[in-house]
């Protein structure tokens, strides 16, 4: 009795243990089928959901323009400075002015040659013409009156002495041809000689023959000072021109509307050699792009007309979001810079934003200014997330294959 009781004890433990065994063979069973599902739907999800591959890189902020650069042509000594660095600036202001003095002083003796060549030009064409008064330019009446007076006295003054000159000459024929009828009479009356009738009619040609040459020589005196002195005055409206454009040269004006960047030269009187940069300009009504550096491993795939988001260090990503681009421009070659960390070799990739003003992904207006430091991200494709998580295993078999 006790015997048959200890075999039914020990049969009611062994069925729990089986049914112990078994409902833990049916949880196990169930992870399992529970990881396969889970494994299949991942992989699944890795073969469909893809993502992007980007090349990224480090760029600035620049003016489609680019900068304006302010240099000295002819050099010289620093009379004013306008602006300092900072300064907002808008076309034709002016930012500084080299010492003048020199160059307005050959302006002005330019000038005064010129007024008294146009004067003299203008009374010997008179002469050359015929006309009996001079007329003077406004400009010339209004600026140099001396001048002109000058001029217009020395005409009445030629004039006076050629009608004299001319007035004596035309005596002496006058007498001569009396003469000549008189000698003539004799001569027919048996009076004279051949000889003397000859020597009458010859003093008769030259009186007239002087009085032609004298008006002639005038004419022709003045034709040739008139031809010198507007040689004169083309040469002078040349060096005229020359000397303007150094006093012009001489006074540096903002041709974009902009912000003063990096004077070299701050103390009046400070010294500017020819060709020397005084400062830059660097616009900001211009359309603005991103010159981004990208590496020779990421450039391959980077083409015009690319996406793009761009991250502004200044503006706080989290806050103001990115800004949507299209890159616009690749350099054509490999462009070299040493740095400290020894030669780096990139590309030049400008991408410009998709809309100005510039407008972020959650919809906030940033003022971006030149020489503002960004982060690019340049969408070149996309790939599964399988893809991925092959790629090592894919370079790795290819690798071992590869080896000898």
């Amino acid at each position: 009795m006790w015997s048959d009781r200890f075999l039914q004890d020990d049969d009611a433990r062994t069925q729990a243990r089986i049914r112990k065994l078994q409902n833990s063979h049916r949880g196990r069973q169930g992870w399992l089928w529970m990881t396969a599902l889970l494994m299949a739907i991942f992989v699944a999800w890795a073969s469909w959901f893809r993502v992007d591959e980007v090349a990224r890189a480090t760029g600035e902020v620049i003016a489609s323009s680019r900068v304006q650069i302010i240099q000295s042509v002819d050099g010289g000594v620093l009379e004013q400075l306008l602006v300092k660095e900072g300064d907002r600036v808008a076309p034709g202001q002016l930012l500084a002015r080299l010492e003048q003095t020199r160059v307005g002083a050959s302006v002005g003796e330019v000038e005064a040659r010129l007024f008294a060549l146009e004067a003299r030009a203008t009374r010997l064409r008179a002469e050359v013409i015929g006309e009996p008064r001079l007329t003077f330019s406004p400009d010339l009446l209004a600026r140099s009156p001396e001048t002109a007076r000058v001029e217009e006295a020395l005409f009445k003054q030629r004039q006076t002495g050629l009608r004299e000159e001319l007035r004596t000459m035309r005596v002496a024929v006058s007498l001569a041809q009396k003469e000549l009828r008189l000698v003539e009479q004799l001569y027919a009356d048996g009076d004279a000689s051949g000889s003397e009738l000859l020597r009458v009619q010859r003093g008769l040609n030259e009186a007239e023959a002087r009085l032609v040459n004298r008006r002639n020589q005038f004419l022709e005196e003045a034709r040739l000072e008139l031809a010198k002195a507007e040689d004169d005055m083309a040469q002078g409206v040349q060096t005229l021109t020359l000397r303007k454009q150094e006093q012009q040269d001489s006074m540096f004006t903002a041709m974009v509307p902009g912000i003063v960047k990096n004077i070299r030269v701050t103390t009046v009187g400070g010294v500017l050699r020819a060709g020397e940069e005084l400062m830059q300009i660097i616009p900001v009504d211009d359309d603005l792009m991103i010159e981004a550096k990208v590496s020779t491993a990421d450039i391959a795939r980077v083409v015009p007309g690319l996406e793009a988001t761009i991250r502004f260090d200044t503006f706080d990503y989290t806050i103001f979001g990115g800004v949507k681009g299209e890159v616009a421009y690749v350099s054509a070659d490999s462009l070299k810079e040493e740095t400290s960390r020894g030669m780096d070799i990139y590309y030049r990739v400008r991408i410009k934003p998709a809309s100005y003003p510039v407008t972020s992904t959650t919809g906030r207006e940033i003022d971006v200014l030149p020489g503002m430091t960004a982060q690019v991200d340049i969408r070149t494709g996309d790939r599964t997330v399988m893809d991925y998580l092959l790629k090592p295993l894919r370079k790795t078999l290819s690798e071992s294959f590869g080896e000898r």
